[in-house]
């Protein structure tokens, strides 16, 4: 892998059009770790001030022939949100065509996944908009409540949300994700394993989770809060499977994805960008919930939160550079015009046409 793409031949497609600046692949990421997993491979000599950027990342990156371009949003929904919109006015880009890699660290459900895991997603759940009474305070006639969260307009965390904002469910292309997956394949004998500390964390769990790292398919939740624990972990497991009338498999937790989401949805509905354009890739840094060897939560996710922090940030170039490689060096083969999607895509809404196969016919919209 080259770490200077500008003398590369593959990648000397002239993208600057009289309209703008049209990347094939646009990566994003939302902070400095992963800013720093990319920029410390690729040269991106081309440095382009956006307004409305977030204040400590206010430029994008290009590459010599700006085929390939980075941004990064800062965390959280409200960051990746302004961000991402800043970019999509701006008129100094064109990207109807683009390609976005979404792409950064995130907690792992260790029945599902193990630290160092490259996951692409389908789904991204937004599981912060929700009710929630402190578990302490539940009577006892609710001893069989999972948690004190239940959705909005339900009465109890069993039930489907009646009242939805819109923002809850992103559905995405299927067959992107797939040859995505079939692409970072290439590099998945390459991952880390990561220190000898983070190998023996893994071992501490049965299942999936003491698992060496792999590239997979599964989906991620959006939430403001960094949850941690069995019960939390459990019930937004049971929640995605519920919200996706069970076709989501829940493995990752994120902060950012559907704030994200909602802004290129929206752009899309303005044909600025293809929504069926779009790949949700995370690698897993760390677990959220402890071994089974272990009954301190508080203590666990206190000293080892981050049990896979930089094993994530090397599996997630090693995982997302294929992706990047595909989609531009079979630009004009497979991706200019599109890769096929035959599965519904978009929110729950049904805003770009199609109907979801999840949620409703009918909702209490706020």
């Amino acid at each position: 892998m080259s770490s200077n793409r500008s003398g590369d031949p593959r990648f000397s497609t002239s993208l600057v059009q009289s309209h703008g600046i049209s990347p094939k692949v646009f990566i994003i990421t939302m902070f400095i770790p992963e800013q720093e997993a990319w920029n410390s491979k690729i040269d991106f000599p081309h440095h382009i001030t956006v307004p409305g950027l977030s204040l400590l990342f206010p430029q994008v990156h290009c590459v010599q022939d700006y085929s390939i371009c980075h941004m990064t949003t800062g965390e959280g929904e409200i960051n990746a949100s302004n961000s991402m919109m800043a970019l999509l006015l701006n008129p100094q880009f064109d990207l109807s065509r683009t390609y976005f890699l979404l792409n950064g660290i995130g907690g792992g459900e260790p029945s599902r996944v193990t630290t160092g895991s490259v996951t692409f997603a389908k789904y991204a759940i937004q599981v912060g908009l929700m009710y929630q009474i402190d578990s302490r305070e539940l009577p006892v006639a609710y001893k069989d409540w999972p948690s004190g969260y239940f959705s909005y307009g339900a009465k109890d965390p069993f039930t489907y949300p009646d009242a939805v904002y819109g923002t809850e469910i992103y559905e995405l292309n299927e067959h992107l994700r797939d040859r995505a997956i079939r692409a970072a394949k290439k590099n998945e004998a390459s991952l880390q394993s990561g220190t000898p500390q983070n190998i023996l964390l893994r071992n501490m769990y049965d299942g999936p989770g003491g698992e060496p790292p792999t590239v997979m398919a599964c989906d991620v939740t959006t939430s403001d809060n960094y949850f941690f624990g069995h019960r939390m972990s459990d019930f937004f497991m049971d929640y995605t499977s519920m919200v996706t009338n069970n076709t989501a498999y829940y493995c990752s937790s994120a902060q950012e994805e559907n704030g994200t989401l909602e802004s290129l949805l929206r752009m899309a509905k303005s044909h600025r960008v293809s929504f069926d354009r779009i790949i949700v890739m995370r690698s897993i840094s760390n677990f959220v919930k402890p071994p089974p060897s272990v009954d301190d939560s508080v203590d666990f996710f206190n000293n080892f939160n981050k049990g896979g922090f930089q094993l994530a940030l090397d599996n997630l170039f090693l995982g997302g550079y294929p992706v990047v490689e595909d989609i531009v060096e079979n630009w004009d083969e497979v991706y200019a015009e599109g890769v096929k999607c035959s599965n519904y895509v978009g929110d729950i809404f049904g805003s770009l046409g199609g109907t979801p196969n999840f949620g409703k016919h009918n909702y209490t919209i706020h």
